[in-house]
């Protein structure tokens, strides 16, 4: 058995926070979540994607790598429209060049009727009319950040203490809606 010895698997602390995010109708997931988490200053996050319709939807796949250099790798990107969101789990960090990112993998049901899931390209995931609730839990004093997984081979994300802990776990509710 090949341990994951390149990976941090906990780094104890204090300082995360739970908020409830709505997605409205007509909007990408992704730029719903990065207006708020810009707005309330989130650095790192993990989100949990309750259930919803999906006016549209681009995820990928991924398969074993013909070559064995990694474990898997994404194929072509789905192109789906109509579908119910039935669940999505995401993390939020920085990804190589310290920009924000959202890695989000999830579990769709397409208009005929299909169960398909994979990572969703959240940019591209543009929310429908039930709208989509998103449990987050902010971290303040543990941030991901994108670097190279030697088990994986891939650009994953690592849990590091963050550089700037503030001590403020008093903010307000995320819940209220984002400017546009």
């Amino acid at each position: 058995m090949q341990r994951l010895n390149s990976r941090a698997l906990s780094l104890a602390g204090q300082g995360q926070s739970n908020w409830v995010l709505d997605v409205p109708e007509g909007v990408s997931i992704w730029e719903w979540v990065s207006a708020a988490f810009m707005q309330y200053d989130i650095q790192s996050a993990h989100l949990d994607l309750m259930g919803g319709h999906l006016r549209s939807a681009i995820f990928y796949t991924g398969y074993p790598d013909p070559a064995g250099k990694r474990i898997a790798q994404y194929g072509a990107p789905n192109h789906i429209g109509n579908a119910i969101l039935i669940s999505a789990m995401g993390i939020y960090g920085k990804d190589r060049q310290d920009k924000p990112l959202l890695h989000c993998h999830g579990c769709l049901v397409t208009g005929n009727g299909q169960t398909q899931g994979g990572h969703l390209d959240t940019q591209q995931c543009i929310v429908g009319q039930t709208g989509i609730r998103i449990y987050v839990t902010a971290t303040s004093d543990v941030e991901f950040v994108a670097r190279l997984d030697a088990t994986s081979g891939m650009h994953v994300f690592h849990p590091q203490l963050a550089e700037h802990i503030d001590g403020n776990a008093e903010r307000a509710a995320v819940s209220a809606a984002p400017e546009r």
